[in-house]
């Protein structure tokens, strides 16, 4: 079995969301949230789930834009040195790696990531898959054409850009960015924003160029953007479950994202 796709009973997971879930303030006199987490868990119910890990390894060489330090770890306590414990520290860009971006990213005045909601990786997804590479620019049309051919994307869905990117990751930053990669055009986004989805995925290091224009639509609307993400492809359906979250770092403008889609068989 691919060592990033496993299968579980579907009722281990549904145990796992309602804990997860117990941790969320819900009226029970609020019918809109109650009915929202019981279409977030039914569907698990069945007899087998197959888990993709979408999240890359976090590592000092994995690639990155030239202007962002890469992640480095030094320890201060050892065991072989006589130590209690191994302790260590770790300093890391939140821009690197598989990561969620917070509006203050782009907006000076914008919410930070201790102030996401932090259920925003939990629940239905949509993966569309675009036959695209290099520098080309994914515009509206493309996402109708892919929702003609295929099915709506639905309000409330996070929506992952499978472009295959992932697979010049282990090739380094000249291929998996100096190459060129997929980027969301400005329709695109505001096509997004009015599908009212949960937050958009990307497999590159960015849906935007030089100019974070895909940035402003989304992260100005309240939509998260996730990116270097991986596995995409080895999703087997159109529609998921993602599941994930995050570290509430106070003031930061990005974190890493450890991320799941959990298919239906």
């Amino acid at each position: 079995m691919d060592k990033y796709v496993t299968k579980f009973s579907g009722f281990s997971y549904l145990f796992a969301m309602l804990v997860m879930l117990h941790s969320v303030n819900v009226s029970a006199a609020d019918k809109d949230s109650l009915a929202s987490i019981n279409t977030l868990v039914s569907p698990l119910i069945n007899d087998r789930m197959q888990v993709v890990d979408l999240s890359h390894i976090q590592k000092h060489d994995m690639p990155a834009a030239s202007a962002l330090s890469r992640p480095s770890q030094e320890f201060f306590l050892q065991l072989k040195n006589g130590d209690n414990y191994n302790i260590e520290s770790i300093t890391y860009t939140p821009h690197t790696g598989t990561h969620m971006d917070a509006p203050y990213h782009v907006f000076e005045d914008g919410m930070s990531i201790e102030s996401i909601d932090p259920t925003v990786l939990i629940g239905p997804a949509t993966v569309v898959r675009l036959n695209v590479s290099g520098n080309y620019l994914i515009t509206k049309n493309d996402i109708q054409d892919w929702e003609s051919a295929n099915a709506p994307i639905q309000e409330g869905d996070a929506v992952f850009l499978d472009t295959a990117q992932d697979k010049l990751w282990e090739d380094g930053s000249d291929s998996y960015i100096g190459d060129g990669y997929p980027t969301l055009a400005t329709g695109a986004a505001n096509y997004f924003v009015g599908k009212n989805v949960r937050f958009v995925g990307v497999e590159a290091i960015s849906p935007d160029g030089v100019e974070p224009n895909a940035h402003k639509v989304l992260l100005g609307n309240g939509i998260p953007v996730v990116e270097n993400l991986r596995n995409l492809g080895k999703i087997g359906t159109s529609r998921f479950y993602s599941i994930g979250t995050f570290p509430a770092v106070e003031g930061a403008t990005g974190v890493w994202v450890r991320l799941l889609a959990l298919v239906p068989e």
